[in-house]
């Protein structure tokens, strides 16, 4: 697929290193680990963020857009420690709608955006929304 290879416009580059600086603030000092799509442009902004968080990429190859949410879900529900994910449309709207609402659809959702969750287990319905960070927030 040509999109796979695809890599972030000027802008986007802006938009993924707000995104780092947001998420700085929200994990810092924390043990997390950084999960990236092997997309590049996905890869470029997980560099980013691990730039800003002090954290290392690394390369998940399920966060691609058509990944099985659910069975994504579970991989994360037997883990205790918290993630970072950097992946794409729909997959990541389908599982923040599972993980926060308990079924899948398609979570609207903008490039860029990056959303909080937290719960005490990353299972269906089992977290809730923390915080939303947009660009336009930094007049990006």
């Amino acid at each position: 697929m040509q999109d796979q290879g695809r890599g972030l416009t000027g802008r986007g580059l802006q938009q993924a290193a707000g995104a780092g600086r947001w998420l700085a603030d929200q994990v810092g000092g924390t043990d997390v680990r950084l999960l990236s799509s092997p997309y590049k442009r996905a890869a470029q902004t997980a560099d980013a963020i691990a730039r800003a968080c002090g954290l290392t990429a690394e390369t998940d190859a399920g966060l691609i857009p058509d990944a099985d949410v659910t069975e994504l879900a579970a991989s994360f529900t037997a883990s205790a420690q918290d993630f970072i994910l950097v992946s794409h449309l729909p997959l990541v709207g389908r599982l923040a709608a599972l993980l926060v609402d308990g079924q899948v659809h398609d979570q609207p959702w903008s490039p860029a955006e990056v959303w909080c969750l937290e719960g005490d287990i990353a299972a269906a319905g089992c977290m809730s929304v923390a915080g939303v960070w947009y660009p336009v927030l930094d007049g990006i």
